[in-house]
């Protein structure tokens, strides 16, 4: 992605009214669909279902329909986000404001 593109991402993201949503805790379930056309031929169609939820209430607060290939980018962005937290949660420096990072996934 050209850097262009991330910049106009993330300042709407600066400007727009998000309201976060905390969960504690997270149920990931998959859908599988397949059928076969008119010669036979098996096709099968894959998503992944993300619900969070508020155990505070016990009730779900959003869920998430990714594809497969966008939920393999999104273990590659986390994973990569924790090793960052991590590095940083154990270093002795402390910096001043808030520190933001962003990946992308397409």
């Amino acid at each position: 992605m050209d850097s262009q593109t991330l910049r106009n991402i993330q300042q709407n993201l600066a400007t727009t009214n998000i309201r976060p949503v905390y969960a504690d805790e997270v149920l990931v379930a998959h859908t599988i669909k397949a059928g076969k056309n008119a010669k036979g031929k098996v096709s099968k169609e894959a998503h992944l279902h993300l619900v969070f939820i508020d155990m505070t209430t016990q009730k779900p607060v959003d869920k998430v329909v990714l594809s497969p290939i966008t939920a393999m980018g999104l273990h590659k962005a986390l994973g990569d986000s924790l090793v960052k937290i991590d590095k940083e949660l154990r270093s002795k420096r402390v910096e001043k404001g808030k520190k933001v990072d962003t990946d992308y996934i397409r």
